[in-house]
């Protein structure tokens, strides 16, 4: 009888998992940058089945608030930790807490990410040192600076990997411009974006974008400072 119970209930996951929405073609649209089809698709799951595991992670993605979208990768792993995106789930709840610099918290999702999903690919690409001490990302503006004189600057990188940012960060610092690194959320998961100088005409950032280019084959992009 225990047998007959055993594999009804791996027959009805199994069912579980074949009855998850396919959300490739719009996971499709989202890495191509559009995110209107995207959404649309997302509306039309969602009207139908909006518990889906799938359905969540595909809201979660499209979700440009990070703890929102924390939030959803949260439900889907907790309650559906057999779903097809339950190990993109953990490993995207890990980047948001290692992106922060809350490196303890990230630690214990990468360590569940390692025991639960032995195989899953996602494991090559969480597998970073963690500091020992926390650090939160914070913008730190330059002393005594006014940022009401300036209206452009420089975004060289955009990294999920904080260390990466603070890699490119320094090299740019130590050659003697000023750079610092703001953080911006892009479907829900928190980027280290590394700034270059300040400037108060968009025309003055031409010798900077052609020493980023020459130095580091990089091709920044003038943004505008908020104020």
């Amino acid at each position: 009888m225990r047998s007959i119970l055993s594999l009804l209930f791996i027959m009805i996951n199994i069912s579980i998992l074949a009855q998850e929405a396919d959300i490739t073609s719009a996971l499709r649209q989202i890495d191509s940058g559009d995110l209107k089809s995207a959404s649309n698709f997302l509306k039309e799951l969602k009207s139908k089945n909006p518990n889906d595991p799938s359905v969540i992670f595909l809201d979660a993605v499209l979700t440009t608030n990070g703890e929102e979208a924390l939030k959803k990768y949260s439900i889907l792993y907790e309650k559906y930790p057999k779903s097809k995106y339950a190990d993109a789930s953990l490993y995207r709840i890990f980047s948001y807490y290692y992106s922060l610099g809350y490196y303890k918290k990230a630690e214990s999702y990468l360590t569940k990410l390692k025991n639960e999903f032995p195989y899953s690919p996602y494991n090559k690409s969480a597998d970073r040192n963690i500091p020992d001490t926390e650090e939160i990302v914070q913008i730190t503006p330059e002393v005594n600076s006014d940022l009401s004189n300036y209206n452009f600057t420089i975004q060289a990188g955009a990294f999920l990997n904080l260390d990466n940012a603070k890699k490119l960060q320094e090299q740019v610092q130590s050659d003697g411009y000023f750079s610092e690194i703001t953080t911006k959320e892009v479907g829900g998961s928190i980027l280290n974006v590394v700034n270059v100088g300040r400037f108060v005409k968009e025309e003055e950032t031409k010798s900077v974008l052609d020493y980023l280019s020459k130095k580091y084959n990089i091709n920044g992009r003038v943004t505008n400072i908020s104020k």
